[in-house]
């Protein structure tokens, strides 16, 4: 798993927190007032005891951060949403109804909605679950292949999976958390991001859903695409996911990507990104007071470095470059 993101220290900050303990007693009451849950066993006699989560939602997709320093048993009861348990460091196991699931850097697992169990967490063990609501995945399945999707969930519950063909889910998961770990950050790009989180779910999870995906809609003529791009232009400030566009031009998601495919040859969210570049382009060219970081910001870019460096690949120079700029082309 070397390819893929590590932790860092950013993830255990105090952004979102619900659950910090440095003894057994007050772990077992918090674990019963935030999850309903009840601590089995815990602690290590070698181990300082130390045990913290930090929770929040956005864009539809509720993110949990958990860590454990010393092993420890949680008996879960009827948790809500379907969740996929993503292992940072360490290991741990699932059990349910008889049926159990390994948790470790190669392996993950998805938990049924409502569902009760038993969870053993190694010593050093930290997580990321993603807990998605049953009926906004239905309704995202449905609006990105543009027909009512049946027995939604025959994906695979309560097993190990291979970590290596969720890359994508994984990789979102990690840039949410350290993006919501800071103490600023903006709302556009992590709603997107959620939105984008429970799409790669679905294509990763259930099953014959990226088959679905791929067929091929009907062509569309240049008037449906510009009527895709005209809601976009007016509305690129603004937290955009393609679920929002296609239902807003009566189309299927499928459509939206394979119109732009037809008629631009780039995917519709690169047309955003594109369209909020050349926006932060008149804006450092125009605006007088409004800063490079500034700029970003409002472009809907919440990591300066990737916003200079697409902005660099689009205009061929810095935002810095093209800031500097600004009286010789105010004074024209």
């Amino acid at each position: 798993m070397g390819d893929l993101p590590i932790p860092d220290q950013r993830l255990s900050s105090a952004s979102h927190l619900i659950l910090r303990a440095s003894d057994r007693d007050t772990l077992a009451e918090i674990l019963g007032d935030k999850y309903g849950a009840a601590l089995t066993g815990a602690g290590h006699g070698d181990l300082p005891f130390f045990a913290q989560a930090n929770r929040v939602q956005v864009g539809g997709v509720t993110l949990h951060y958990c860590r454990y320093d010393t092993p420890v048993d949680i008996a879960f009861s009827n948790m809500a949403g379907v969740r996929q348990l993503l292992c940072l460091t360490s290991q741990g196991r699932i059990s349910s109804d008889g049926r159990q699931a390994e948790i470790n850097a190669d392996s993950t697992t998805i938990v049924p909605p409502d569902s009760s169990f038993q969870a053993s967490y190694a010593s050093g063990y930290q997580h990321i679950v993603t807990q998605f609501d049953v009926d906004a995945l239905r309704r995202k399945a449905e609006a990105i292949v543009g027909y009512p999707q049946p027995g939604l969930f025959a994906m695979p519950m309560l097993e190990a999976l291979a970590t290596s063909a969720r890359v994508r889910s994984r990789q979102i998961s990690l840039s949410l958390a350290r993006m919501l770990a800071r103490e600023t950050h903006i709302d556009m790009p992590l709603i997107e991001m959620g939105q984008a989180l429970s799409s790669a779910f679905l294509i990763e999870n259930l099953a014959g859903f990226a088959d679905r995906l791929a067929e091929e809609p009907k062509s569309a003529s240049v008037a449906a695409v510009k009527v895709l791009e005209d809601y976009i232009q007016a509305n690129w400030n603004r937290p955009l996911t393609v679920e929002e566009i296609a239902a807003a031009c009566g189309v299927s998601v499928r459509s939206v990507f394979a119109r732009f495919k037809q008629h631009r040859g780039i995917a519709p969210l690169t047309y955003v990104r594109e369209l909020r570049l050349d926006h932060a382009h008149r804006m450092l060219l125009c605006e007088e007071e409004d800063s490079v970081i500034s700029v970003a910001m409002t472009c809907g870019f919440s990591s300066f470095g990737h916003f200079a460096r697409r902005y660099r690949e689009r205009f061929g120079e810095l935002p810095s470059t093209t800031r500097a700029r600004r009286p010789l082309v105010a004074n024209r």
